[in-house]
């Protein structure tokens, strides 16, 4: 099992697929899962970015660090431990991940970042998840896990997503869950007019957490200075994007690999 120290008590676990035969102008996508959610998360869309010739390295949010700046301070510390350069990496962020990867498109100089269904903090999202706080800390996670996977998901969605969805969310720690509740809850908003990398923006068009209307204000926003942003909606499909429509997300991000080469 991969694991990156991030202090002496404290390990990240990551999973890195590189092509047998990559390519020297290949790029490294570094995955951000979002709320209760892992580095699975990603499985689904990773295959498709190895066979096209491109790295990606995922890895678990630790939930005792509360703020979106230490998680990007980790993704941060991991691309330098594996000597990744940050000019060859896609920063990739769902949901709250968004708000890590959107943090690192204004940090550093990145090859490209995609944000899916990225959260925008305000003072109605920091109660929404000071609430889940307090139903987590007195229940634990099974409120979570019978709820969320039918409440948060779009049309299209599946049985057997619902139930990815579940074991996902069954398998976060009560303390870990609400560290990132808190994350959530304490984040500020990002000014996306600093990023300086292009951007490919997707949302699901039944994503009850984060409405297109939300999305578009980001792509709006997004640096000047960048090459550009792009956008897609993605049809009934609500907020568990890469499980949802993995066969969908995959081609994008390949295609916008296209694009940055």
């Amino acid at each position: 099992m991969p694991l990156f120290a991030i202090s002496p008590s404290q390990e990240l676990y990551y999973v890195l697929q590189t092509p047998e035969n990559a390519a020297r102008s290949g790029l490294s996508f570094l995955f951000v899962h979002g709320l209760g959610s892992s580095s699975s998360f990603y499985a689904t869309v990773m295959p498709a970015l190895v066979e096209a010739g491109h790295q990606c390295l995922a890895f678990d949010m630790n939930g005792i660090d509360n703020s979106i700046q230490g998680h990007a301070n980790d993704a941060i510390a991991l691309l330098q431990a594996l000597d990744i350069s940050p000019s060859k990496v896609v920063a990739v962020g769902h949901s709250m991940g968004g708000l890590v990867a959107g943090t690192l498109a204004t940090e550093l100089d990145l090859a490209g970042a995609v944000l899916i269904g990225a959260v925008t903090p305000s003072e109605a999202i920091a109660a929404a998840f000071s609430q889940r706080i307090t139903a987590v800390e007195q229940n634990g996670m099974e409120p979570m896990a019978d709820s969320i996977p039918t409440g948060a998901t779009g049309s299209k969605s599946t049985p057997t997503h619902h139930a990815f969805i579940r074991a996902l969310l069954l398998s976060q720690t009560p303390r870990g869950y609400i560290g990132l509740c808190r994350a959530i809850a304490g984040a500020q908003p990002i000014d996306y007019s600093k990023a300086r990398c292009p951007a490919l923006i997707i949302a699901g068009e039944e994503d009850k957490v984060v409405h297109v209307a939300g999305l578009e204000k980001i792509k709006d926003s997004w640096g000047a200075g960048s090459s550009g942003v792009s956008m897609e909606v993605l049809q009934g499909v609500g907020h568990w994007h890469c499980i949802e429509a993995g066969d969908k997300v995959g081609p994008l991000l390949v295609d916008f690999a296209r694009q940055l080469a």
